[in-house]
Order: C-alpha cells, then sequence, then structure tokens
C-alpha cells in the first residue's frame, strides 16, 4: 500500500519525464537522419578537403553536440527508471519545502533555459557588451567555435556525473525530498551530493552556448536554490537516518572533501 501511494505522488514527474525522453528521442532521430550535410561530410573525403578546416570545426561541433545530446537524454532515461521502480520512502516529505520547493528547483532552470533557446525570446535577450566581444575576436576570430565547443564539452560531462551519480542512487532517487536508502557507493563515496553538482557543471555548459548575460543570472539563481534544496536534504535525513551524521562528517558537500 504504501509503494502504491508513493507512486501516486509523483507520477506527473513521471510523465514529465517519459515525454521528455520521447521527445528528444524523436528530435534526435530526425536530426541524425535528415543531416545530409554531416553524413555527406562524414563519407566523402573529396568535400572534407575542398572546406579544409571548416569541414573539422563543423565535424567537431556537431560530434560534440549529438554526444552532449545523447548522454542528457541518457540522464533523462534514467530519472523516469528511477522514478518508476524506486522504493516507498522510509520518511516521507512534509509541508511546502520538501514537497513543492524541491520541484521549483528542477523545473525553473530546465524551463529558463529552454526558452532562451526560443527565436522569438531569444531576439529580446540582451547581449554580451560589444567590448567584451571585440576582446574575444581580438584573442581569436574564431571564439564563436571555441565557445560553443566549450560549453557542450562542459555541459557533456556534467551530464555524464550526473548520469554517474543517478546510476548509483537508481531506486533512491526522487524529484520530492524523502528518506529511503543512505547510497555511499560510486560518487558518493566521496561527495554527498554529487548529482546537484553534475547538474550545476551541466547547467553551467547550456549558459555558455546560451551567449547572453541573462543566463548567468539563471545560473546564479539555479545554483542557490539547488545549494538551498540540498541543505534541506541534509537536514532530513540527519533526523531520519543515524548513520547520516558519520557520512556527512567523511565527504564533502558538493565536491570531495580535501583535508
Amino acid at each position: 500500500m504504501a509503494a502504491q501511494k508513493d507512486w501516486r505522488i509523483d507520477i506527473y514527474p513521471l510523465i514529465f519525464f517519459a515525454i521528455v525522453v520521447a521527445a528528444k528521442t524523436y528530435f534526435l532521430i530526425g536530426y541524425i537522419a535528415g543531416n545530409e550535410q554531416l553524413w555527406g561530410l562524414v563519407y566523402d573525403s573529396g568535400r572534407r578537403a575542398a572546406m579544409g578546416s571548416g569541414a573539422a570545426y563543423y565535424l567537431t561541433g556537431e560530434f560534440s553536440y549529438l554526444g552532449y545530446y545523447l548522454v542528457s537524454t541518457a540522464f533523462d532515461a534514467l530519472v523516469f527508471y528511477s522514478l518508476a521502480v524506486r522504493r516507498a520512502a522510509k520518511d516521507r516529505p512534509k509541508g511546502f519545502w520538501e514537497n513543492i520547493f524541491p520541484l521549483i528547483t528542477v523545473f525553473v532552470p530546465v524551463l529558463g533555459f529552454a526558452l532562451m533557446f526560443v527565436p522569438q525570446i531569444r531576439a529580446i535577450l540582451p547581449d554580451y557588451p560589444q567590448a567584451f566581444l571585440h576582446w574575444l575576436y581580438d584573442l581569436s576570430p574564431a571564439y564563436p567555435f571555441y565557445m560553443n565547443l566549450a560549453g557542450l564539452l562542459i555541459g557533456l560531462f556534467g551530464a555524464a556525473f550526473s548520469v554517474w551519480a543517478i546510476s548509483h542512487l537508481r531506486a533512491s532517487f526522487g524529484l520530492r525530498t524523502a528518506v529511503r536508502e543512505l547510497v555511499t557507493t560510486g560518487p558518493y563515496s566521496r561527495i554527498r551530493h554529487p548529482l546537484y553538482f553534475g547538474e550545476m557543471v551541466h547547467i553551467f555548459g547550456v549558459v555558455i552556448l546560451a551567449a547572453t548575460p541573462a543566463a548567468i543570472y539563471l545560473y546564479v539563481v539555479a545554483v542557490i536554490l539547488q545549494v538551498i534544496r540540498a541543505k534541506i536534504e541534509e537536514r532530513k535525513f540527519l533526523a531520519s537516518v543515524p548513520e547520516y551524521a558519520e557520512f556527512r562528517r567523511n565527504t564533502g558537500f558538493l565536491w570531495p572533501r580535501l583535508f
């Protein structure tokens, strides 16, 4: 009965991530199948030679983008799987801060950054100061390529780290603040909140790709929300799980403890 009740509470996030995974998979298949320029360059050495360094820039960007997209889709699929198979909570979420606030920390950055890439909204967002852009151009005329590549690689690392973290959480994962099993394997052997660390790195890559100061402001808000969420979780675990105090002493908050 407890497991059935637990399922009902998070049915909407389950549906949300099912839709996200289906939409991303559909878009990815369509993008790969319909990208004639990409496959033309891959299989035609003559075209690559004619484009010179432009072909290398294009292919590097495309495969970095596809790798990032695959990893981020794998993360969403793992979230869906974890929500579907997770255990019933030993200590269920209570009140606004454990029920609603964690959902805000998830959906505010997801929706905010998604809207930034909508052309109509992007058109009204402020650009970086011209002096800063001229400085980047003086460093390298190809700075847009390098910035995009850096954003993709940083986002890829963050998404891959998040996949690693959630693969150890699995049935203990939840969007709301609840106590299930204390996970101490994988990245959790050194860091208390590796999933949040991975998400912060992932989003920072998106900030670079967004190329607008508004993305930096949203990123600061997202990080603050995640830190507050992590503190709320720790308070709940300290009150419910006796061994959590020792686990807390031996691990870092968002990165491994150095000393």
